[in-house]
């Protein structure tokens, strides 16, 4: 599991929006995404897929997304590569400040070791980070 945490400088409100509209949105949020279609959606989840480009190759990766105040959660159900979820959760600090966790837990399909990254949480959790500031 990795994790990695930030404060962002927007009210738990705003955050709150902006996570929420990551999940029919990831564009803004993580590089590489293209092609999103939601494939099902309801009050109690919502079933994305995109595709998603790293290093020139293109992955498809449909995910099960749950929210709940204040966590998202973003579960693979077809990757090529790994199982697992994201967490994306929010804490306030104080009127106009947020702290922002991503956590992931995934683990290669064929090893069935942890996938290990702190380097992606970290640039997931500062993109996120700078889209909210610069959109409030």
């Amino acid at each position: 599991m990795t994790s990695f945490s930030t404060s962002v400088n927007a009210s738990l409100e705003n955050v709150w929006k902006h996570l929420n509209f990551k999940i029919e949105h990831p564009e803004a949020f993580v590089p590489g995404v293209s092609s999103v279609t939601i494939l099902d959606k309801n009050e109690e989840f919502v079933i994305r897929q995109m595709n998603i480009t790293i290093n020139g190759t293109t992955s498809k990766v449909v995910e099960k997304i749950t929210s709940v105040p204040f966590c998202v959660r973003f579960e693979l159900l077809e990757h090529p590569k790994f199982t697992g979820y994201v967490d994306n959760e929010a804490i306030a600090i104080s009127e106009n400040e947020t702290q922002v966790t991503y956590t992931m837990n995934w683990v290669d399909k064929q090893t069935q070791i942890a996938y290990e990254n702190p380097e992606i949480m970290k640039n997931a959790v500062l993109k996120t980070k700078e889209h909210i500031e610069s959109n409030l």
